[in-house]
């Protein structure tokens, strides 16, 4: 038997807006730490010196909504995958509802095959 290794993910984030304005989506950075203080790093504040590897991915909302100062807002990310693809999912919770942005993968996944 192979192992099977599930690479799907979830994460609710919740945070609170800082500026009144419209929010049109989310921008995703990562930092990994490699081995003890060996990282590499796409977050503004923490990047990798001269790495053109790895690039930030743009979260868009189908429809961009207002955010007052102080609101909390929720958006739910899950990492979806079969075994041809992987791609990513989201949906706001709040201030307002929305739809799941990206189910199935039908308007963009990555490729896990060379053909």
């Amino acid at each position: 038997l192979q192992d099977v290794w599930d690479s799907e993910r979830h994460k609710t984030l919740h945070f609170t807006i800082l500026e009144a304005n419209m929010l049109h989506g989310f921008a995703g950075f990562f930092e990994a730490t490699l081995y003890k203080n060996i990282k590499l790093s796409i977050v503004p504040e923490s990047r990798t010196p001269n790495m053109f590897s790895w690039f930030p991915i743009y979260f868009p909302l189908r429809t961009p909504i207002y955010v007052p100062k102080g609101l909390d807002c929720a958006v739910s990310m899950w990492r979806r995958a079969d075994e041809d693809r992987v791609w990513y999912e989201w949906a706001l919770h709040s201030p307002d509802l929305s739809p799941i942005h990206n189910p199935n993968g039908r308007s963009y996944a990555m490729s896990l095959t060379s053909s």
